[in-house]
C-alpha cells in the first residue's frame, strides 16, 4: 500500500464520560502531565500537543455530557511507547479493560489494546 500524500493527520478528539477520572488515567499510564483548560475551576477538557511546525499533533480529551449529540462516543487509537511492557501493566493498574497483553503479530510492531474508563480503545504499539 503506497503512502497516502498530501496531508497528515494532526489531531484526536477522544470522549470520556468523566473528565477528571480521564485526565488521572492518561497521566498515569502515560506519565506525562496533560494541558487542562477550566471553567468555574472545574476541568473542561485536556490536551498534549506532540511537536511543532510540520510535526505538530493534538491529542483533545474532552467530557461528553447528556445533551451533547455524541454522548458515549467512542473512539480508537494508537500510541507508540518505549516499552510496552510497562505501559500495559501501568494502563491495567490505572482501571484499564484488557481486549489483549502484548504481543507479536506477523507483519506488524509489538502491540496490546486495552479500554479507558469510557470505553475508548487504545492500541500501544512498540516500533
Amino acid at each position: 500500500m503506497e503512502p497516502v500524500k498530501g496531508f497528515r493527520p494532526v489531531a484526536i478528539n477522544v470522549g470520556v464520560r468523566d473528565i477528571e477520572e480521564a485526565i488521572e488515567f492518561y497521566e498515569g499510564v502515560f506519565e506525562a502531565k496533560l494541558e487542562v483548560g477550566e471553567s468555574d475551576g472545574r476541568p473542561t477538557h485536556a490536551r498534549w500537543q506532540f511537536g511543532e511546525g510540520d510535526s505538530f499533533f493534538l491529542l483533545n480529551i474532552r467530557e461528553r455530557g447528556r445533551e451533547d449529540p455524541h454522548r458515549d462516543h467512542i473512539s480508537a487509537f494508537g500510541l507508540n511507547v518505549e516499552n510496552l511492557e510497562v505501559a500495559h501493566r501501568r494502563a491495567i493498574a490505572a482501571g484499564a479493560k484488557e481486549h489483549f497483553a502484548p504481543m507479536d503479530a506477523p507483519g506488524l510492531p509489538r502491540h496490546s489494546r486495552f479500554e479507558d474508563p469510557s470505553g475508548n480503545r487504545i492500541v500501544l504499539w512498540q516500533a
